[in-house]
C-alpha cells in the first residue's frame, strides 16, 4: 500500500466514526433541530407571515425558508464541530490519534467534513418540510433558482462553522463554555444575520451593524439561490464567505497548538 493510501484510510476511519457518533444520537442531533424549525415555520412564515411583507416578488414564507435552511447548517455544523472534538477531550480520545498516521490537517477536515454533513442532512430535511409548508398554502413547490450558488454556499459555509466549532471545542474546559458561545455570539449572529428580515427594514444604525456581520452574506448567498434576490450582491457574498473559510481554518490550525490537543501530539 502506497504512502499516500496510509494517509487517506486513517482520514476515512476518522471521518466515519465521528459521523458515525451523529447517527447514534440522531434524535438529539437531527430530529431535535427539525421541530425547532417546524415550529419557526408555524409561527413565523404561516401565522405571523399573514400580516409580515417583505416584498411583493414572494411572500415572507418564501423569505424565510433559505433562512432556515442557513440556520440549520450554522447550528449543526458548529455543534457537531465543537462537542466531537471536545468529548474527545475530556475521554482522552485525542490522545489515542497520534498512534494514526494522521496529521493536523486531516484531523481538520475529518471533522469539518463530518459537520458539514451533519449540517447538510438537517438543512436539506428542514428544506424538504419548508417545501412541503410552501405548497400547502402557496399551492406550489419553491422553485430553485441557482443549484450551483446553493452548492457553494452550503458547502463553504458548513466547513467554516464545523472548523469554528473545532476550534471553539478545543478552547472550551467545560460544555458551559460552548453553551455560552453558542447562546451569546453565534446566536445573536444569526439573529442579526438576515434570517427573518430585509435589509432595509432595518434603521441605519442596525444596518451598518448587519453589514459587519459575516453570517449576512452566507444566509443572502442562500436566499439568492432559491429566490434570485439578496441584499448583497452574490459575488460579494461568495468572496466574504471564502475568506470566512481561510480564516476559519487558520483559527483551527492555531487552536491545535492549545493544552491537551497539543499535548497528544
Amino acid at each position: 500500500m502506497s504512502k499516500k493510501n496510509l494517509l487517506i484510510t486513517p482520514f476515512f476511519f476518522f471521518f466515519y466514526r465521528d459521523i458515525s457518533r451523529v447517527f447514534k444520537v440522531k434524535v438529539q442531533t437531527i430530529f431535535a433541530p427539525l421541530i425547532s424549525q417546524t415550529l419557526y415555520l408555524i409561527i413565523f412564515g404561516v401565522s405571523l407571515g399573514k400580516v409580515v411583507k417583505i416584498s411583493d416578488q414572494f411572500s415572507y414564507l418564501e423569505f424565510i425558508i433559505p433562512g432556515l435552511v442557513a440556520m440549520s447548517l450554522i447550528n449543526q455544523s458548529f455543534q457537531n464541530g465543537s462537542s466531537s472534538i471536545f468529548s474527545m477531550k475530556i475521554t482522552g480520545e485525542i490522545i489515542d490519534i497520534k498512534s494514526t498516521a494522521l496529521n493536523t490537517q486531516q484531523i481538520i477536515f475529518a471533522i469539518a467534513c463530518s459537520g458539514l454533513l451533519r449540517g447538510l442532512i438537517v438543512s436539506c430535511l428542514t428544506l424538504v418540510i419548508g417545501e412541503l409548508f410552501h405548497f400547502y398554502f402557496e399551492g406550489s413547490f419553491l422553485p430553485l433558482h441557482s443549484a450551483l450558488w446553493l452548492v457553494v454556499f452550503l458547502g463553504l459555509g458548513g466547513v467554516v462553522f464545523a472548523m469554528l466549532g473545532f476550534s471553539v471545542g478545543i478552547w472550551s474546559r467545560t460544555f458551559d463554555h460552548i453553551g455560552a458561545i453558542g447562546s451569546f455570539i453565534i446566536l445573536p449572529l444569526i439573529y442579526l444575520g438576515g434570517v427573518w428580515f430585509d435589509l432595509d427594514t432595518l434603521s441605519p444604525f442596525w444596518q451598518k451593524l448587519s453589514i459587519i456581520n459575516p453570517l449576512l452574506y452566507f444566509v443572502n448567498g442562500i436566499r439568492y439561490s432559491f429566490l434570485g434576490v439578496s441584499d448583497i450582491p452574490v459575488v460579494s457574498a461568495f468572496w466574504i464567505v471564502f475568506l470566512s473559510l481561510f480564516m476559519a481554518y487558520i483559527l483551527a490550525y492555531l487552536m491545535t497548538f492549545r493544552g491537551s490537543f497539543q499535548r497528544a501530539f
